[in-house]
């Protein structure tokens, strides 16, 4: 009785801990609720430096007037899904909101472009493997 406890437990802990790496494979919809924070960019924390990242894969795809989810995703994701793990800590640090600021400096998108084009389910924008 005892063996099938532990197994059981044991059971419970790979499936939390398979949960945990299929979830960081996404990029939150947590994340796209943060655009336009309205707080100056000075005051806002964020371990990844933002600013200077390269913004060209996003705005040589995804152009205006006409936004074509099928170039703007895939550059989206290539730009932002190798900070997922920091974009999806929303509680914890103000990445996401940095990071839209910047991809509206750079690209002039209209606010909620990514949200209505590029959300893929309820987890939100799934990220390939690295």
């Amino acid at each position: 009785m005892a063996l099938n406890r532990e197994v059981l437990i044991l059971r419970m802990v790979l499936f939390m801990a398979l949960i945990g790496l299929s979830v960081s494979s996404f990029i939150s919809n947590e994340v796209f609720k943060t655009e336009r924070s309205g707080r100056s960019l000075a005051e806002m924390y964020c371990p990844v430096d933002f600013k200077h990242q390269n913004y060209t894969i996003l705005t040589s795809k995804c152009k205006a007037p006409k936004y074509y989810g099928r170039l703007c995703c895939p550059a989206f994701k290539k730009f932002a899904c190798p900070f997922s793990d920091v974009l999806n800590a929303v509680d914890k640090n103000d990445c996401a909101s940095i990071m839209f600021d910047y991809i509206d400096i750079y690209g002039k998108y209209p606010p909620g472009l990514f949200f209505t084009k590029c959300v893929e389910g309820s987890f939100g924008l799934r990220c390939p493997d690295a």
